[in-house]
């Protein structure tokens, strides 16, 4: 079975997953003279995914490790 720390663990993991994505989406958005608009909208919105995915297993994470330290 998998501990509460042992979750949360995977969640910052997967948190750090989600930032690496943003930041190549990022890139991508920002690079004006090789990539369309079309797709540099497109890469700007996934990175704000991407961000708000961390945001979110992080929250997750920690609530997780505070409910064990309550018990």
């Amino acid at each position: 079975m998998t501990t509460p720390s042992q979750l949360a663990t995977a969640y910052y993991l997967t948190a750090q997953w989600h930032d690496k994505q943003a930041a190549s989406c990022d890139e991508i958005a920002n690079d004006e003279p090789r990539i369309a608009v079309e797709i540099r909208n497109r890469a700007a919105q996934a990175a704000v995914h991407h961000r708000a995915s961390a945001a979110g297993l992080r929250l997750a994470a920690s609530q997780l490790l505070r409910a064990a330290i309550a018990q």
